[in-house]
């Protein structure tokens, strides 16, 4: 059952500028983000240059998977979980970060799941978490994870009060990045 509160554009009603846009990351995220007047490609833009921030895969998925769990994005876990899988987490790690199972993560990773935990819950990390995430990740890595988790939080956010829905079959991201060029 669809629970769109938005109408989606047909892909083959679109412009060729909005076409250009949606080939780059070909999903309803895409499609409704192209409802905003000019929002579409920079919104997807900045997802694809977190891609290649200062955070390897490992470690942005981890972020992924707890803001999803805590905000409740279907969305974001479902695009999500199968990148968390390539890149080394196995469901037993992305279980304990998404029920934020602190004693089963080595110290480094305590620290980033709790950072990002008070980062979605309270709006802002406290000084002691990130002083306690500072001991295992530089200041870029740090602020490349606060970015991360905006971006995941504003996505969720966005496809939510929208009601937009899941894709059916899983999209590429092979070409997002080149929404940077």
């Amino acid at each position: 059952m669809n629970n769109s509160l938005v109408q989606l554009k047909d892909v083959s009603d679109f412009t060729p500028e909005e076409f250009s846009v949606y080939e780059k990351f070909p999903s309803n995220l895409t499609r409704s983000l192209l409802l905003t007047k000019c929002s579409a490609g920079p919104h997807l833009a900045l997802g694809g240059a977190i891609t290649q921030g200062y955070l390897n895969d490992y470690e942005r998925e981890i972020i992924v998977m707890r803001v999803a769990k805590l905000v409740d994005s279907e969305f974001e876990r479902l695009i999500h979980y199968p990148l968390a899988i390539k890149a080394g987490l196995s469901e037993q790690e992305i279980s304990d970060i998404e029920s934020g199972n602190y004693d089963a993560m080595e110290p480094c990773r305590q620290a980033m799941v709790h950072y990002i935990t008070e980062c979605i819950n309270d709006g802002k990390a406290s000084p002691a978490a990130f002083r306690k995430l500072n001991e295992f990740y530089s200041q870029g890595e740090i602020a490349d994870a606060t970015h991360l988790a905006g971006h995941c939080w504003m996505t969720a956010m966005y496809l939510s009060s929208l009601g937009v829905p899941l894709d059916e079959q899983e999209t590429s991201w092979s070409r997002l990045t080149e929404l940077n060029n």
